[in-house]
């Protein structure tokens, strides 16, 4: 399957089982992140895999509450709702087995580069795991989950004081049929020539 065949097929997935993702997959999952364009090459991101569905739970409790589910707008999917789609789904994480949480230096807040090197980290992530056969969703609310001061502990814990969530990815094996893929709005994309 060629690359664009993967980003045409490849969909986020909210609903997982409760089986845990190989260690290998994971760190390659990871490197995929770490080889992401970063502005000025500065490789600030810092990711942190978890591969403890405990404390995922946790983080993504704090995550679904981190602001009010409307916020989010509509409709998201029947297919595979999100917390703005259902009420009674408890964490921003949906229960996956695995969570990557895309980090920045606090420093580098307000400066033009530094969502977007976070975002291209989780992208490239989403990519590797589909073509390892995980399935993914890129979930936001990183800033409003960790301002929560019941998270600022593990900031610390892990050594980084001095670094700001950005984005989560979350990682796992699909409960259920994989959706099919949703068409595009007309009028996206402009073509200019000579």
């Amino acid at each position: 399957m060629t690359l664009l065949e993967q980003i045409r097929t490849r969909r986020a997935i909210r609903k997982y089982l409760p089986t845990r993702v190989e260690k290998e997959k994971l760190l390659m999952i990871q490197e995929a992140g770490l080889f992401a364009p970063s502005g000025s090459g500065l490789q600030g991101p810092k990711i942190v895999m978890i591969d403890d569905p405990e404390l995922i739970q946790r983080i993504g409790i704090v995550n679904a509450n981190a602001q009010p589910r409307s916020a989010g707008g509509g409709h998201v999917s029947t297919d595979q709702p999100s917390i703005v789609d259902d009420m009674s789904i408890k964490s921003g994480f949906y229960h996956c087995p695995a969570l990557a949480i895309v980090t920045i230096p606090k420093s580098w807040k307000g400066l033009v580069n530094c969502i977007g090197d976070a975002f291209c980290c989780a992208e490239n992530m989403i990519l590797e795991a589909y073509d390892l056969g995980v399935s993914s969703c890129i979930v936001g609310r990183g800033e409003d989950t960790f301002a929560d001061p019941s998270m600022q502990s593990l900031l610390k814990e892990w050594g980084l004081e001095d670094y700001l969530p950005i984005v989560f990815v979350c990682l796992g094996y699909i409960n259920g049929k994989y959706p099919p893929i949703k068409p595009r709005k007309e009028g996206r994309a402009i073509y200019i020539e000579k």
